[in-house]
């Protein structure tokens, strides 16, 4: 509300000074061209436009930089602070998180364990979409992300087997015995809905590997995911 009155207030002092001032000036220049002689009037509408032109002119720039200044100068800091990534300080995971009902997930039956999950199901399961989904967290049945998997870890895998990951016969299981993938599908990190995007970023930093953090109602893993941010959509925030 006082933001409101201030700029009504800044509006009609505005308005109402360069009103009254165009408005003085006028009456002055038209009082001394009609009192003018028939023989000085030529001479003196010179003098009185080559006088009152210049200062119209330079109410009109106060006019325009006394509105528009602000707003270029706040724009011109805006975007200051969000290339230098200092807006994230403040702006909280639930404005720029993928939420909960957005996110593609590889969804587990009541009871059952994520070692049993067949990774070629997982593999299915990304190509159900176009384009293909690059990465698939598994979900259990009350919500919670168990792992993530990455195209990239999965190929990786079936390679090393001597398999394709479209006709691979293994679960998740056997990918979590190797521990190279079981760091990689384990690289995940999680923060509460009360952190900021800034928390998010530095929680992905300070996990080896890590290209995923969620979002929680406390920030623990084993609580149901309420936000997603990866890698990808974190390079694109500024």
């Amino acid at each position: 509300m006082k933001s409101s009155s201030e700029s009504a207030t800044r509006k009609w002092l505005a308005v109402g000074i360069v009103g009254v001032s165009i408005l003085g000036i006028v009456i002055l220049a038209g009082i001394a061209i009609a009192f003018a002689g028939s023989a000085n009037r030529a001479d003196t509408s010179r003098l009185v436009f080559s006088s009152v032109l210049p200062l119209l002119g330079t109410w009109v720039g106060t006019v325009l930089a006394f509105y528009f200044a602000r707003d270029n100068l706040q724009a011109a800091t805006d975007s200051t602070l969000a290339l230098a990534g200092l807006t994230e300080q403040s702006t909280p995971v639930t404005t720029a998180m993928i939420r909960a009902v957005d996110i593609v997930a590889y969804d587990l039956g009541t009871n059952q364990a994520v070692d049993t999950v067949e990774l070629v199901d997982v593999y299915t399961e990304m190509r159900q979409l176009t384009p293909p989904l690059r990465r698939l967290p598994i979900r259990s049945a009350t919500g919670t992300i168990l792992c993530v998997i990455h195209d990239a870890t999965l190929t990786a895998y079936a390679e090393s087997l001597g398999v394709a990951a479209a006709t691979i016969d293994k679960t998740i299981g056997d990918l979590l015995s190797v521990d190279e993938f079981k760091q990689l599908v384990n690289a995940i990190g999680f923060i509460p809905e009360s952190a900021t995007v800034a928390d998010a970023r530095a929680k992905m930093g300070s996990i080896k590997n890590c290209n995923d953090v969620f979002v929680t109602a406390s920030g623990k893993r084993d609580e149901r995911a309420t936000g997603w941010f990866t890698n990808t959509l974190l390079a694109g925030i500024q």
